[in-house]
């Protein structure tokens, strides 16, 4: 029999439920803190080189309208992915932290949700009348085209800031972590942040 096993069989039965619950919670809160950082990296990333497109003189408007109509659906694809991701990882980490840090991953889950439905918002209601506007590529700019794109911007801007807070509250310490000294060993080992 090798060691690990020997140590297994030595595990107390109410141990192996708490060893699998501290493996969900740690896995799931770095998935939330990977998910909204990623999304939020991308998101500037993106913004920056369609920035860099839009205003180059190397580009026409028609260049400039297919690529906005090739970029924005992945975009908002990974954003979806992201955040959707986070927000499924935000409810495991709250069913699986201790009382003294479920608040923080709650408000972290309620910022991931308001981010992700911004987001879908944005989507439905500016993205497809926007991009009806420049189908086909290489239309004029109309009233309603600068109306729209400036809310697609504050949108953008607003739910990109709420994952980028939520990411950082997600990193954040509790009071509860500063209070092992009074818990059990077993409830030592379940706690992570």
């Amino acid at each position: 029999m090798d060691s690990s096993s020997t140590h297994q069989s030595k595990l107390h039965p109410h141990q192996k439920p708490l060893m699998m619950k501290h493996f969900l919670h740690a896995a799931s809160t770095a998935s939330v803190r990977f998910l909204l950082a990623a999304w939020v990296g991308a998101a500037v990333l993106f913004v920056i080189t369609s920035v860099a497109e839009q205003t180059s003189e190397h580009f026409d408007s028609l260049i400039r309208d297919q690529l906005a109509t090739i970029r924005f659906p992945l975009y908002y694809q990974f954003g979806f992915a992201c955040l959707f991701g986070a927000l499924i990882a935000c409810i495991v980490s709250i069913v699986t932290a201790l009382t003294t840090v479920r608040r923080k991953w709650v408000i972290v889950g309620l910022l991931t949700a308001i981010s992700g439905g911004l987001m879908v918002a944005d989507f439905q209601w500016i993205y497809h009348p926007l991009m009806a506007l420049i189908s086909p590529a290489g239309q004029a700019r109309t009233p309603e085209f600068q109306s729209l794109h400036n809310w697609s911007r504050y949108a953008n801007q607003t739910h990109i800031a709420i994952a980028l807070f939520a990411a950082i509250v997600s990193c954040l310490t509790t009071n509860g972590q500063h209070k092992k000294k009074t818990m059990s060993p077993n409830e030592q080992s379940v706690q992570t942040s």
